[in-house]
């Protein structure tokens, strides 16, 4: 396991917002980001490496949405929250959203953005 976090999500102006709160953070000793999860998971097959300590995923994009991005990591690593803390972060306030995370028992929470560097912290002492 890596002390590395790794950001998926579309959203061009939060990806810019969180790499500044994750390096003000000072918690991770790398920090990944990903505008879909289809280009996450591409990355994380070329780099064969151990995937990062946590994942923050927003839900709602294109190509291949954060559920679909779960089922798929969780195919290709069957031991994936050995290792992994996996957070939904969506500012969606659907209630179906919250049921949905209900089929993958391994992610460790459902967070709203945006988030801060007290949340950051807080994510990364949990290692």
């Amino acid at each position: 396991m890596r002390n590395a976090i790794c950001v998926i999500d579309d959203d061009e102006i939060y990806q810019k917002i969180i790499k500044k709160l994750i390096s003000r953070a000072n918690v991770f000793e790398e920090a990944y980001f990903y505008a879909s999860g289809k280009e996450a998971i591409d990355d994380f097959l070329d780099l064969k490496t151990n995937l990062p300590s946590i994942i923050l995923l927003d839900i709602n994009m294109p190509i291949m949405d954060g559920w679909q991005f779960l089922d798929r990591l969780e195919k290709l690593y069957p031991l994936l929250y050995e290792n992994t803390k996996v957070f939904i972060v969506t500012s969606s306030i659907a209630y179906s959203d919250k049921e949905k995370m209900m089929e993958f028992p391994g992610v460790s929470g459902f967070l709203s953005k945006p988030l801060n560097i007290e949340k950051l912290k807080e994510i990364g002492s949990r290692q």
